[in-house]
């Protein structure tokens, strides 16, 4: 050990002399040199730097996954943001609305206008409305020598609830008419006698009292159901009452529902006398009605496909049926909506009622047959479209055909042995029903402009083809039916509108028929059809807002002052003039 130690400080210090001398044998003294020349760089002079220089760092760390989560710690906020101003266009307030409504007006033959309407509200879920209209005329048709003057009264009371689980209805309606069978022809006027002119008793009154009630579940199979009764007489001591009650029920299925409608009626009713004899007429008819249909949606089209199911019995004649009808519809949105085609077919059991025959001729004898129109079947296509932004088109054809169609046809004149036993509508001047058959092919179109809410025109016509089962006229149905309308706002105060209608020819009968003391007839002339000549009916309307509570109107009715008769020889009033105040308020 200690010789290796001193082999080795032999050795660097032989080594390090050998140095030294070779250091003192160099004679190359160092001088400075300065070379000055301006530098001019090549582009062999410039070198790229590379963005990013090779890794040659052998040791590489190993990323660790770092996981973490929140604590939610609430704390108080003090912040208050400012309050901001939203700026946007000033708009005009809306006209306030008013629930109270009344309306009075008086005109040309004594005639008087009245309609009030209010709504109280009872509490938070329940309001009352009442509602009572008035129209009268004193008459004064030139050439009518009975009485036609003639007054219709209607009042209202209608009590509404919304409840947490459904919502009900009930109230009661009461409406008086008052007409006169004035439509004396030429020939009886000319054949009788000025006492016996003054004698006949030609007023004919109507009341029907009705009350009526609903109720609509919101969570329940039974979605709603309304109940309906009312009693209707009239002067001749004629009596009806009808009971109906219109349920509706529907059931959820997998991805549809189904919905049934249900319609029943209890008829019954009497008249006093027949039109020929002194025997009553009595009538008890009973109608249940299932009408079960599913709607359906496919992208653009919209089905319903239903039917319905009546059963019918008429308890005077001891008549029991079952009828069957097609409930179905369907309607194509083509063109981006723009265009609607729809067709589809339906039916129905119609139960004629001498109310509702003398709210379509009030000069309707109390001396009817009463049974129900079978409408087996009603075709029908069309379509809708917008031809322009503002104009738009729709149009329908239709193919029905009814058993047992009601028809209006003049009564003969009856010709009694004593002539205090003519009642006041046997001179011709009434209209009775007659039952037939009848098929109609139908077409109608609706063109109807409009600019905004200011200004809207419109034409409306329809053309009926009638044939009927045993060859017999369509009674008193015209063929064409034309109507043009328009509605103007001048500005905010004023108001115009306008309607003209024609009604074409009808065709209606005369007759006579001659009755011994025994009350059985003893001759009968022929029954002659005789045309009714079309109309043309314009009707105009004004009225100014003197503010937004009070307004003034004035109505025109056939101001083409034509002398036409709207049903055969019952001639209507000329120009009609009215005019008076509207109010409308809050209690």
């Amino acid at each position: 050990m200690n010789l290796t130690i001193k082999l080795n400080l032999i050795f660097l210090v032989v080594f390090l002399i050998s140095i030294k001398a070779i250091a003192q044998r160099d004679t190359i003294n160092t001088d400075k040199l300065i070379i000055v020349k301006q530098y001019s760089p090549t582009v062999n002079d410039a070198f790229k730097i590379k963005q990013k220089p090779s890794e040659k760092d052998s040791i590489k760390q190993v990323r660790r996954e770092l996981s973490y989560s929140f604590i939610d710690v609430p704390v108080a906020s003090t912040f208050t943001p400012a309050k901001g101003t939203a700026s946007g266009v000033r708009m005009s307030p809306p006209d306030k609305l008013f629930e109270n409504y009344s309306r009075f007006g008086v005109g040309n033959f004594s005639t008087i206008l009245a309609d009030f309407y209010s709504n109280f509200d009872i509490n938070r879920d329940r309001n009352l409305d009442i509602a009572f209209n008035h129209l009268s005329s004193q008459g004064g048709i030139d050439g009518v020598v009975l009485d036609d003057d003639f007054s219709n009264t209607n009042v209202r009371l209608d009590l509404t609830s919304q409840d947490r689980y459904f919502d009900w209805n009930a109230g009661f309606d009461i409406n008086r008419r008052e007409v006169n069978y004035y439509g004396l022809g030429s020939e009886q006027v000319d054949a009788l006698t000025q006492d016996q002119l003054n004698a006949i008793d030609s007023k004919q009154t109507y009341t029907k009292l009705e009350a009526f009630g609903g109720i609509r579940f919101t969570d329940l199979v039974l979605k709603e159901a309304e109940l309906t009764v009312y009693n209707f007489t009239d002067n001749f001591s004629s009596s009806e009452q009808v009971l109906t009650i219109q349920p509706v029920v529907e059931i959820p299925l997998r991805t549809q529902k189904l919905s049934i409608k249900g319609d029943f009626k209890f008829l019954n009713g009497s008249f006093e006398e027949n039109l020929i004899g002194e025997e009553s007429l009595d009538y008890r008819q009973f109608q249940a009605e299932i009408n079960p249909f599913m709607k359906f949606n496919i992208q653009n089209v919209n089905l319903k496909l239903g039917a319905k199911a009546v059963y019918f019995s008429d308890f005077e004649n001891s008549e029991n049926k079952v009828f069957f009808y097609p409930d179905i519809k369907a309607e194509f949105n083509l063109n981006q909506e723009s265009i609607n085609v729809f067709l589809g077919a339906n039916g129905g059991l119609e139960q004629n009622t001498f109310e509702n025959l003398s709210q379509q001729n009030p000069f309707l004898s109390p001396t009817q047959f009463i049974r129900p129109s079978n409408n087996q079947y009603n075709a029908y296509a069309g379509f809708t479209t917008k031809l322009l932004e503002n104009l738009s088109l729709s149009s329908q054809v239709n193919y029905s055909s009814t058993n047992n169609f009601a028809f209006f046809i003049a009564n003969p004149e009856i010709d009694y042995a004593i002539e205090q036993s003519k009642r006041g509508f046997d001179y011709q001047n009434s209209f009775g029903v007659v039952y037939n058959d009848l098929k109609t092919f139908g077409i109608s179109a609706d063109l109807a402009y409009q600019i905004d809410s200011d200004f809207n025109v419109g034409f409306f016509g329809k053309y009926s083809d009638f044939s009927t089962g045993d060859e017999q006229p369509a009674w008193n149905l015209p063929e064409i039916e034309l109507r043009a309308y328009a509605d103007f706002e001048f500005t905010k105060n004023w108001n115009f509108s306008a309607a003209l209608f024609y009604i074409g020819e009808r065709t209606d009968a005369q007759g006579k028929i001659s009755i011994n003391s025994n009350s059985i007839p003893i001759s009968g002339g022929q029954i002659n059809t005789t045309e009714v000549d079309g109309y043309l009916d314009l009707n105009a309307s004004l009225e100014y807002k003197i503010n937004p509570r009070l307004a003034v109107f004035v109505n025109g009715n056939n101001l083409l002052n034509k002398s036409y008769n709207r049903w055969q020889n019952f001639e209507v009033q000329g120009i009609q003039v009215l005019g008076g105040l509207t109010y409308q308020f809050n209690w």
